[in-house]
């Protein structure tokens, strides 16, 4: 719409009085812009019966028919535990006419009544009477007819359910299953064949570990033997001891006493360090530049040799 027709319609819309003075001028003139307005237009009209191809109706299906299900109205809040009027273990124990009578007793003595008041409490009394026998019988009923259909129903599950168990196999399903290989049907848990040469096996190893834990306890036992002589075991060799090793000449005298000489101030220079390979290699061909290989004659390598060999054959340490 042009400006100049937006401007003559708020125009008419804002002054009543022309509107109302010049109404016969007026109307043409209205309308004439109205359907030029609807010319001009870029809205889709509302009748249009053209259908996108993404639009569900897009397709026309016919429609479903309604359901005409009444749901009941919601109750707001919770209805309580019904009681149970008639218990299992009791079975029709209150639809017995002793129940009634123990219940809803007649009066010991039946007197007419004297006034209208009288008249209408025993009617209401037989009247209650009445509907509690009633009313249970009816109760009773709708018990036992409950059950009857429960009892029914259940039974029809139960030969459905056995009848579907142990009917055969659809020819659909047997055409259509996977395959699955005899030998994964097979569960059955089959004997190891090598079961008793593993088991062999096993047990000469156990022997074997147990006897070679045997002899290091044997081997155990005979050094704690011999050494036993060299023990200490009162505090007057304890200090004795204490002052034979802790004196200022301990090292000196030792090596008089193997005919030693030079740097013998420590234990080094009397015992030497640990042998390595290279030092055995050099002792036993006599090419070694130790101070103590060179004084130690081949008497003193025997007696080593001697011990040792003492020492294997027996088990125990050699002193």
């Amino acid at each position: 719409m042009s400006p100049r027709c937006s401007r003559n319609i708020s125009g008419l819309g804002r002054g009543d009085m022309s509107l109302t003075s010049s109404a016969p001028r007026v109307r043409p003139a209205l309308g004439q812009l109205l359907r030029v307005s609807r010319t001009f237009s870029t809205s889709q009209s509302v009748g249009s019966n053209h259908v996108p191809p993404e639009s569900p109706s897009y397709i026309r299906l016919p429609t479903p028919p309604q359901s005409d299900e009444t749901k009941p109205t919601r109750v707001r809040g919770h209805l309580p535990v019904p009681r149970e009027i008639f218990p299992r273990l009791e079975g029709d124990r209150k639809v017995r006419p002793d129940y009634i009578q123990r219940t809803a007793p007649k009066p010991a003595k039946q007197r007419e009544p004297s006034n209208e008041a009288q008249r209408w409490k025993a009617e209401m009394a037989d009247n209650r009477r009445t509907n509690l026998e009633d009313s249970l019988q009816a109760l009773w009923a709708r018990r036992s007819k409950s059950d009857k259909v429960r009892n029914a129903r259940v039974s029809r599950k139960f030969e459905e359910h056995n009848q579907a168990a142990a009917a055969l196999e659809r020819e659909d399903d047997r055409l259509t299953r996977s395959t699955v290989l005899d030998s994964m049907l097979d569960t059955k848990v089959y004997p190891d064949p090598e079961r008793f040469s593993r088991a062999d096996r096993s047990r000469t190893k156990v022997m074997a570990r147990e006897s070679a834990r045997r002899e290091a306890r044997r081997d155990a036992i005979m050094e704690l033997y011999i050494s036993a002589s060299n023990f200490i075991v009162q505090e007057s060799e304890l200090k004795a001891e204490i002052d034979k090793l802790f004196t200022e000449e301990y090292f000196r005298k030792q090596s008089q006493a193997v005919n030693r000489y030079g740097a013998t101030e420590n234990t080094w220079g009397i015992y030497g360090k640990p042998p390595s390979i290279a030092n055995m290699l050099e002792t036993s061909t006599g090419t070694s530049t130790k101070l103590m290989d060179y004084y130690e004659s081949e008497y003193d390598r025997s007696v080593k040799r001697q011990k040792r060999i003492a020492e294997d054959l027996t088990g125990g340490k050699m002193e």
